[in-house]
């Protein structure tokens, strides 16, 4: 039925919404704190770490969730979307860019987990490593990779029928 469809779409989407909301939890860590001192860097970066620590980061759950959203949606027939499922048909447009915004945002969390990862241990390593400015560590790619993952997950959302994505929306902010 109707009803039940739409309902999975919204349940289907909210680990897609934790991942959302996780990429803008790092990106407000990074600019709100105007981080003065080594310490407050690392403070920061450890809390972007374990957000990224999540199982929903790693690359096949963070596949399968996005996967299961978009495997289904595109397709309302069930016949057509587990012959998808089993490779028997061609994906629709609107399914490639989803897989692509999909790889994108991949890509881009994958990269800030790297650049983190250097971040941390340069500062764990030497504790008088500065942070931005001239001479410190740059935080350029870091920003770079956030605003990346961010504009990927804006476009992706925006593949997502309205009704649904505001009901997963609503449904998310409750639990």
């Amino acid at each position: 039925s109707k009803a039940t469809e739409f309902d999975q779409y919204v349940q289907l989407l909210q680990p897609i919404l934790s991942v959302e909301n996780d990429i803008t939890t790092i990106d407000q860590l990074l600019q709100s704190n105007n981080p003065t001192t080594r310490d407050n860097y690392l403070d920061i970066f450890q809390k972007a770490n374990q957000i990224l620590s999540k199982p929903i980061f790693n690359k096949v759950n963070f596949k399968k969730a996005f996967n299961a959203f978009a495997d289904n949606i595109y397709y309302s027939d069930p016949d057509r979307a587990n012959l998808y499922l089993g490779g028997g048909a061609i994906p629709k447009s609107t399914q490639t860019i989803a897989y692509l915004l999909r790889n994108d945002v991949l890509t881009n969390l994958e990269d800030m987990n790297a650049e983190l990862q250097y971040l941390l241990r340069e500062l764990e390593k030497n504790k008088n490593t500065a942070v931005g400015g001239e001479s410190g560590l740059g935080l350029e790619d870091l920003y770079g990779f956030v605003k990346g993952a961010k504009q990927g997950m804006i476009k992706y959302l925006e593949l997502v029928p309205p009704n649904e994505l505001e009901t997963a929306r609503s449904m998310f902010k409750t639990q």
